[in-house]
Parts: C-alpha cells; sequence; structure tokens
C-alpha cells in the first residue's frame, strides 16, 4: 500500500510503550512530545499503556481513583495476577495512562516462552531478566488490549514501540501498528565497534518477500532471511532479535523512524517497512530567537568565567572578543557518534594558522571524580572574583570622588591595587601553575587507555599555549550546582557557538535539532537519519544546520571536509551567525510535530484496512 492510499482513522489509539512514563532512554522524548498530536486527533480515546516503574511513576504519573476501567483492571488480577492503575502520564496535555505490573503474574514466564516457540520460533530457552521482565509486562498487555477494544466503541488500533512491546501484537487481535526505532543487533553491532553502515550495504535481501504483501502471516515463511539471523547469537541478543523481527512480520503494519533505519530493519530483519514516521519536534517550547540571544550573551559570560578558571592559572587566553566554543555530546560511542572524526578534524586544524577556539567534549564515561588542580583552579577563581566584588562598591566611590575632583585616575587604581595585599596573595595563588599546560580531562577517569583521551594525545592536542585548539574533555553529565561549569546541558547549549554531530550511525539523532531549537548552530551527516531527512527537505544558501556527506566517502576525505566546516564556523562574522541561526530554526521547523504527524494517522489508518482485508 502506498502512503497515499488512507482509510478512515480508527475512533481509538492506544499506544503501547515500555517508555511510557518511564525514562529509561530516548523514544520516551518521541512519545511524550507528540502526545498533544495524539490527543488532538482521538481526544479521551488516545490511552497510553507503560511498564509500571516504582520511582519512574512517582515522577512521571498520576493516579486517578475514579474511571471506566475497573471491570477490565479486576479481570486481569483474577486472570492473571497482574495490577493495572489508571492515572496520566504528567506530560503536556496530559494524555491518559495504564501502568501495567506483571511482576506478579500467575502464567509462568517459561510457559510464555514455550507457546512463543511454538507458534514464532523465537529462541528464548535461555534469555536472562532483560527479556523475561518485558516479556510478561508486554504479554499482559496485549490481554489488556484486547479487553479494551471490546469496552471501546469504534474501531481500535495499537501502536507498539520496539521489541519489548511486540508481545502486545501476539496476544491481540486489535490492528496494529509495529515501530522500531533501531533495530536490536543494529544497536549490538554498533556498540560493539561493528561497521553497521557497511554490514547493511553489503547484504542482500529479497525485496520480493515483503513487497505487495496484503496477509501479514505469509512473511513468516521468511523469517531466516536476513543476514541477521547468523550473527545475532554471536553478540548475544538472539532471543530480542527473534522478537523483534516477529513483531515487524506479525504487526499489520511495520513501520520505523528514518530511511537510514528502513535500509537497515530491511537488511537486518529481512521485512522492508512499510512506512517512515520521522521523528518530530516541538519546537514552540522554545524561546524565541531575540529570547535565546539574551540567554546566550548571559550563559556565554558563566562559561566564559569557567574557561578563565580552567586556563588562565597556566597562561592567557583570550575570552573578551567573542571567543568561538563548540561542542559535542552524547552517548559514548566513539565511532557510532563520530567523536573519531571530530578529534582527527580538530588536529589538523590545531596545525593551522587562525584564531583559538574552545571545545568541549561533553561525553559521560565512568568517572572518580573532579580533578583536584581543577577544583582548585575554580576554587581560587571564585575567590578572586568575590573579594573583587567586595572591593567594588569602597572603589566606587573614591574613584567618583577623584574623577570629579580632577585628580589622576589611573595613578590612583594603580596605588588602590598594589595597597591590597589579599588581593595580590590570591592573585600569586591563582597564577601559581603558570609555565604548566591545563589538563584535557575535568575529571579523573575510573580506567586507563581512555578512547577519547588517546586519539587526543595521538592528535597532539594537548592543551599547550601554542595549541589554537583548546580542549575540555568534561565526561559526566552537566547539572546546575556542581563543583565546576554548575550549567544545566540546555544552558550550556545556549551559552556556546556550535554544536558538532558526525554521526556515522545515528537512527535519527534529535540532538543537532535540539541544539539548533536552542538557538546554537549545529552540524550533522547524510548518515544520521535526521541528517538524511534534512537533505531532502531544505536547499538554504547558508544552513544553520550543516549535513556533512559520510556515506560512501573515505574516511580521511570525510575528516577533510568536517575540518572545512567547522573552520567555518570558527570564522564566521557576528551577522553571518545571525542568517545561520534564522536559517537554523527555520530547518528545524521542518521536523514540527503539525508537519509530520500526518504520518501516523496513515499508519493507523493502513493498519485498519489491512486489518479488514485478512
Amino acid at each position: 500500500m502506498s502512503g497515499t492510499e488512507k482509510t478512515e482513522t480508527p475512533e481509538n489509539l492506544v499506544e503501547v510503550s515500555y517508555e511510557v512514563a518511564n525514562k529509561v532512554g530516548g523514544i520516551y522524548q518521541v512519545l511524550k512530545s507528540k502526545a498533544g498530536q495524539m490527543k488532538r486527533k482521538y481526544g479521551e480515546n488516545y490511552v497510553t499503556v507503560g511498564y509500571y516503574d516504582e520511582e519512574n511513576a512517582r515522577k512521571d504519573f498520576a493516579k486517578r481513583s475514579t474511571h471506566d476501567f475497573q471491570d477490565i483492571f479486576d479481570e486481569m488480577e483474577e486472570e492473571l495476577g497482574v495490577k493495572c492503575t489508571y492515572g496520566v502520564w504528567k506530560i503536556d496535555h496530559n494524555p491518559s495512562c495504564i501502568l501495567v505490573d506483571a511482576k506478579n503474574m500467575k502464567k509462568d514466564v517459561d510457559e510464555i516462552k514455550k507457546e512463543f516457540w511454538e507458534r514464532y520460533k523465537i529462541d528464548s530457552l535461555n534469555s536472562g531478566p532483560m527479556f523475561e521482565d518485558p516479556l510478561k509486562w508486554a504479554f499482559a498487555v496485549g490481554r489488556l488490549v484486547e479487553k479494551l477494544s471490546e469496552k471501546f466503541e469504534g474501531e481500535t488500533v495499537l501502536h507498539a514501540h520496539e521489541w519489548l512491546s511486540a508481545p502486545a501484537i501476539f496476544e491481540s487481535s486489535v490492528p496494529s501498528v509495529f515501530t522500531t526505532h533501531a533495530t536490536v543487533l543494529g544497536r549490538a553491532l554498533s556498540n560493539s565497534g561493528r561497521d553497521v553502515v557497511s554490514m547493511v550495504e553489503n547484504s542482500e535481501v529479497n525485496d520480493d518477500m515483503v513487497e505487495n504483501v496484503s496477509h501479514r502471516y505469509t512473511r513468516l515463511s521468511n523469517l531466516e532471511k536476513s543476514f541477521g539471523e547468523n550473527i545475532a547469537e554471536q553478540y548475544g541478543v538472539k532471543s530480542r532479535h527473534q522478537m523483534e523481527k516477529t513483531g515487524a512480520i506479525e504487526a499489520d503494519v511495520f513501520t520505523t523512524v528514518s530511511e537510514v533505519t528502513s535500509e537497515e530493519a530491511h537488511a537486518v530483519l529481512g521485512v522492508k517497512p512499510d512506512r517512515v514516521l520521522p521523528n518530530g519536534f516541538n519546537v514552540d517550547e522554545f524561546p524565541s530567537l531575540e529570547e535565546l540571544s539574551y540567554q546566550h550573551k548571559k550563559k556565554k559570560e558563566r562559561m566564559k568565567s569557567f574557561l578563565r578558571a580552567y586556563f588562565e592559572p597556566y597562561y592567557s587566553v583570550e575570552l573578551e572578543k567573542d571567543p568561538r566554543i563548540l561542542f559535542i555530546s552524547g552517548r559514548y560511542e566513539f565511532h557510532n557518534k563520530g567523536i573519531d572524526a571530530f578529534i582527527d578534524a580538530l588536529g589538523k586544524l590545531n596545525k593551522k594558522e587562525g584564531d583559538d577556539f574552545f571545545v568541549f567534549i561533553f561525553v559521560p564515561a565512568d568517572v572518580m571524580g573532579e580533578r583536584l588542580d581543577v577544583l582548585e583552579n575554580v576554587s581560587l577563581y571564585d575567590e578572586l572574583e568575590d573579594y573583587i566584588d567586595s572591593m567594588l562598591p569602597d572603589l566606587k566611590t573614591e574613584l567618583l570622588d577623584k574623577i570629579t575632583s580632577g585628580e589622576n585616575v589611573e595613578e590612583f587604581v594603580k596605588n588602590w591595587l598594589a595597597k591590597s595585599h589579599e588581593l595580590e596573595v590570591i592573585r600569586q595563588n591563582f597564577h601559581a601553575k603558570r609555565g604548566g599546560v591545563p589538563p584535557l580531562c575535568a575529571y579523573s577517569l575510573n580506567y586507563d587507555n581512555d578512547d577519547i583521551m588517546e586519539r587526543l594525545m595521538s592528535e597532539e592536542l594537548y592543551n599547550r599555549e601554542e595549541d589554537r585548539v583548546k580542549i575540555i574533555f568534561y565526561p559526566t553529565y552537566l547539572k546546575r550546582g556542581d563543583k565546576m561549569l554548575s550549567m544545566s546541558y540546555e544552558d550550556a547549549i545556549k551559552a556556546t557557538s556550535a554544536g558538532i554531530f558526525p554521526s556515522y550511525y545515528e537512527p535519527w539523532g534529535y540532538t543537532p535539532v535540539e541544539t539548533a531549537a536552542s538557538g546554537c548552530l549545529s552540524l550533522t551527516t547524510d548518515l544520521a537519519g535526521f541528517g538524511q531527512y534534512l537533505m531532502e527537505h531544505s536547499d538554504m544558501e547558508k544552513p544553520g544546520i550543516e549535513v556533512v556527506k559520510r556515506k560512501d566517502v573515505p574516511y580521511e576525505d570525510f575528516v577533510d571536509s568536517l575540518a572545512e566546516k567547522i573552520e567555518a564556523f570558527v570564522n564566521y562574522t557576528k551577522t553571518e551567525i545571525t542568517e545561520r541561526k534564522h536559517n537554523a530554526r527555520k530547518a528545524v521547523q521542518l521536523t514540527s510535530w503539525n508537519r509530520l504527524v500526518d504520518n501516523y494517522y496513515v499508519s493507523h489508518s493502513m493498519a485498519l484496512e489491512r486489518s479488514k482485508n485478512d
């Protein structure tokens, strides 16, 4: 079925995810951000179903004592020993939410495994709690959805996300949409350093096995026809991979979030997605560019204070002429996030003439704690700042007196500062490390042979005074009130000039979008789902979000291109930065849920029509 063959949408939608009111990963943000659109479309007939985690439920879930589902909940507890709780997910628009607790389910998990082996050949005999816990939960959710559909008036569609929710499809006769945001095996391969992109491109998949298939069960005969079956067990994800694959086969409509992941799913699962559902974004929730411009100046002053504390005990750095501050952030996936290429590009720029610039690497790692020398520098800087603040009122009074009386102001200030013995002591302490080199990492790591540190040193990025590129590896989550930078991630973005995300493997990639929406320039690649989407839908002359070609480009050539883009970011005039920031905001609008949500409605309609034709 093509995307234009749209029938009526269902009256009711039940959306199921392990991450509903349970923030454990990126899918939480996708569901949260589009909840308003779902509510506008389906009203009170939009129900989210999630996994009950006591701690997260306290933060994200508000229980409601009166509702229409008590009879169903009583049946679930009596028949299965499963406890269901109704309330609202505490996000914008407060969608209806049912949390399912299957920990005490009467049905033994081994019995479910046996059934799934007999029905779908899912081999989960040796799987552990990470598989069994969501298996019980999703099995119970499937029974719940079936009962809900019988109670609702009109047609109902089930939309399930990721392999953890797949059993809900198997245990329900309700028309279904299944979405994988990144394949289980793709994640496993990428985390182990395997070249997922090349493996996908070199795989051979028979398109005939899924093209124009109107009846989902005919696909089961093709369960083994993908390269994923050969290596899933090797990477310890066989059960999850087979669950995901069967979900793609059994659902009336199989979807994913980008063309990049569609190709991956086709190769890894042997099932071609029926539709791509790009991840949308609510840019209206972010401040205007005018407000962000004000915040940028304010937050940048805070960041510049930290840079002074970090570098100036060793040597002077130029921070008064609008220094360029770049950053990279995300999970510690050295190759897939493009951290390796970013550092290599910085190494090239460090050897070129040009203005100095600063780079933060906001990539969490295993840390012992803050480096004592950095803490000391920050403390001394704060002490210096506090002392000067305490001096200013008296200095102001005397200075005004000298100016109005016509005395030599310059000589007065010089003598006034020289009289302050305490200030001189603080100043000397602050500069005691002169001649040394600032550390590359602000924290002490719990292990040697760190990939980022080794690559920085191999590229001769040492933070020497003569180095053009000044690096701070900040390997912990940012938060206000810490002893170091003391900024939230959102505030840190606003303080910087550009975010660099040269991804090699990225199913979608929210970070460049968030960065641009926060009033900062950003960069991604055509191997990221978002980057590919942007290339197809935007052709601005002066883009605020650069998309660098990486697909089928030799690594060294890509690093050269990346270095050129970074050099451009560093050298943009203020006028050009302003223009590109406006263009970045326009690019973010291309991912607005107002624009993209129809893809979801079409998939729901497709599921309804296909179920009627079965």
